[in-house]
């Protein structure tokens, strides 16, 4: 009943307003339909992730020790950059590796694969401090890491809350193979899949954006 009342008087005043002559009528008209507006409504939701992924063909990477071999222990190495500032309230990293007949493979040779197939993964801080890091040498389905501020590292120094701004680092290096055998039951190719992302404040305009866009707080600054 409140609700109706208002909407009555709102009604009342443009139409006043539209009868009135001059600046008076325009002032009255801004004041209504400022006053008809949301207000801005404050959410978090995630930036499109960083993502390294690679799957292995045969002979790209030789194994280590052979005679005609000059390649790094990695032969595979790539480093991806993400912004993070005071907005960001969460980071979200991923991954999950698939290294055919691992299991197999550990228990005729022990753990001492590392050489021969793995990924290892880093989480550098701006400053260049290592915040994660995973070494990976068989198979593994999906892991996953929530950081929800720098004392969540597994390397940290005293209780830092949030994140500190700059560039962080994601760090990947990998060796894997793949074989294209005549029988396909022994044919593989060795595979991995990183993602990494951020959840940042985002300010919704409701007289602007559509359902599900909004403005990181950040751009508006």
């Amino acid at each position: 009943m409140h609700r109706t009342g208002t909407c009555i008087i709102l009604v009342f005043l443009m139409l006043v307003s539209m009868a009135s002559s001059g600046c008076m009528g325009l002032a009255v008209q801004r004041e209504v339909m400022e006053g008809m507006r949301e207000d801005p409504r404050e959410d978090i939701v995630p930036v499109e992730p960083l993502v390294q992924a690679h799957t292995f063909s045969q002979n790209e990477c030789v194994l280590p020790g052979s005679e005609d071999s000059n390649q790094e222990t990695d032969c595979y190495s790539n480093e991806s950059r993400i912004l993070v500032d005071e907005t960001v309230s969460k980071m979200l990293l991923d991954f999950s590796v698939s290294f055919e007949w691992s299991a197999t493979l550990g228990e005729l040779l022990g753990n001492n694969t590392d050489e021969l197939r793995f990924v290892e993964i880093k989480l550098l801080k701006p400053n260049g401090d290592l915040c994660w890091d995973y070494l990976a040498t068989s198979s593994v389905g999906q892991m996953s890491l929530e950081l929800r501020s720098e004392s969540d590292c597994t390397i940290s120094i005293g209780n830092s809350s949030g994140f500190s701004d700059g560039e962080w680092l994601l760090n990947v290096r990998a060796r894997g193979y793949a074989i294209s055998a005549p029988i396909d039951t022994l044919s593989f190719e060795d595979e991995f899949r990183v993602s990494l992302w951020v959840t940042k404040k985002c300010v919704v305009f409701p007289e602007i954006h559509e359902e599900g866009e909004c403005t990181f707080s950040s751009e508006l600054e």
